[in-house]
């Protein structure tokens, strides 16, 4: 994929999408400086290329899932169809909220999302065992959250 030309106009509707997704069209066509119609034709563009895939946003201890758990996972091959095996099963696993292929110390890193340590348990259990090529797990409880991105936006406001 290309990256996409941004100008000032792009980066601070990205930037304003990013913090608040509900934000309507007037008050986006109002904070960026723009008219209802060129700012419709910029989100279009910003859609279509891609730069913009959705604007929901969740907060998983609303949703009582208080429990948030990094998962580093290595498997013990590294065959395409080992890989689209275990990408397969973590795509059907609702709890794991975030799956990214890593170059590193291990193969993957998982963002998961459970009510308690006893619910992290039985998913590791009864899910990852379905998968015999996984090698080692390690998991990084995530204790607060001091500083978070809505989204890989580092433009100043």
């Amino acid at each position: 994929m290309e990256a996409v030309e941004l100008d000032q106009i792009d980066r601070r509707l990205i930037r304003l999408l990013a913090e608040d997704g509900a934000r309507s069209n007037n008050e986006l066509a109002e904070l960026v400086g723009l008219t209802a119609a060129p700012l419709s034709r910029r989100l279009a563009r910003l859609q279509a290329s891609g730069v913009i895939r959705r604007t929901v946003a969740v907060d998983p201890k609303a949703l009582g899932l208080a429990l948030q758990v990094f998962v580093e996972v290595t498997l013990d091959r590294q065959a395409p169809q080992v890989a689209d095996r275990f990408i397969g099963l973590m795509q059907r696993i609702p709890e794991v909220v975030e799956c990214h292929t890593v170059a590193g110390a291990y193969d993957f890193l998982l963002k998961i999302a459970v009510r308690d340590v006893a619910h992290y348990k039985r998913l590791i259990w009864a899910e990852f065992d379905q998968l015999a090529e996984i090698k080692t797990m390690r998991s990084l409880i995530l204790l607060d959250s001091p500083k978070m991105s809505p989204g890989a936006v580092p433009w100043p406001g």
